[in-house]
């Protein structure tokens, strides 16, 4: 249970805004995010407070250095997770998902059980890669992943050092149908100068479908709420609903 120097949260009122958060790691344990349910707390209240009221909970899933989390590992954990928040006055609603890291095991997985969707009911996958470079095998993970039925979304681009020496590579990509979310951090000045001016030119140029927070810890969530702002005035507000409201909208069936 969330202690109770939490306290009850029952005055929070909804924003007609109605955001969808597609990407952090609030669910306690299970990656290197948040460590506690009272860790994840205030980062949910300081987005509900901006206009999220719909949160996908994405950990790192697939083979990676940081955990080795399957979607039914994150699908067991949510019925306590939206307890707990319930048990201290949070309205918001969670839904399971993942951030999968693409691997050169992939391609020669039989099936489709370890690929996290949004939702685990859409064909929508969130993936990401930190390899200095795009490897052939990246490739072949995303031949297999389409193949097979789904829709790749690229994970804050702006992040990945390929696109820091090649922007230019980001529609290499779009060329195969790969859709792109930002992260907010980078607009709020989390990131050094170079990931923030190529955030900002990729928001700009109308390259992501969606933005997402990436936020691990409370600590994290000042930069993120400014880099919603910050892409507020950059792109103006009916930009920013399409690409916080509407096209996650898509995802939440």
């Amino acid at each position: 249970m969330i202690g109770r120097r939490m306290g009850l949260w029952s005055k929070y009122r909804k924003s007609a805004v109605s955001r969808i958060d597609v990407h952090n790691h609030y669910l306690p344990g299970m990656d290197d995010g948040c460590r506690s349910y009272s860790d994840a707390l205030p980062c949910i209240k300081a987005f509900m407070e901006k206009g999220y009221n719909r949160f996908f909970l994405t950990p790192h899933t697939g083979p990676t250095d940081m955990c080795d989390i399957r979607p039914e590992a994150t699908l067991a954990a949510m019925d306590e997770f939206r307890r707990q928040m319930l048990s201290v006055g949070i309205t918001a609603e969670f839904r399971p998902g993942g951030e999968l890291r693409l691997s050169p095991e992939m391609a020669r997985w039989r099936d489709t059980t370890g690929v996290p969707t949004f939702g685990m009911n859409t064909r929508y996958v969130l993936a990401d890669l930190w390899e200095p470079d795009w490897p052939a095998w990246a490739d072949q993970c995303v031949d297999w992943l389409q193949v097979n039925g789904f829709t790749v979304i690229l994970a804050h681009p702006e992040r990945m050092m390929v696109m820091r020496e090649n922007p230019d590579f980001i529609q290499t990509l779009a060329n195969r149908g790969v859709l792109f979310q930002g992260n907010l951090g980078p607009l709020g000045g989390s990131e050094p100068e170079p990931q923030r001016l190529l955030a900002e030119r990729f928001l700009q140029e109308g390259r992501y479908f969606m933005l997402g927070s990436d936020c691990h810890r409370f600590a994290h969530a000042g930069a993120r709420l400014q880099g919603l702002e910050r892409a507020k005035i950059l792109v103006g507000e009916k930009i920013l609903d399409q690409l916080t409201v509407e096209n996650p909208g898509k995802l939440w069936v």
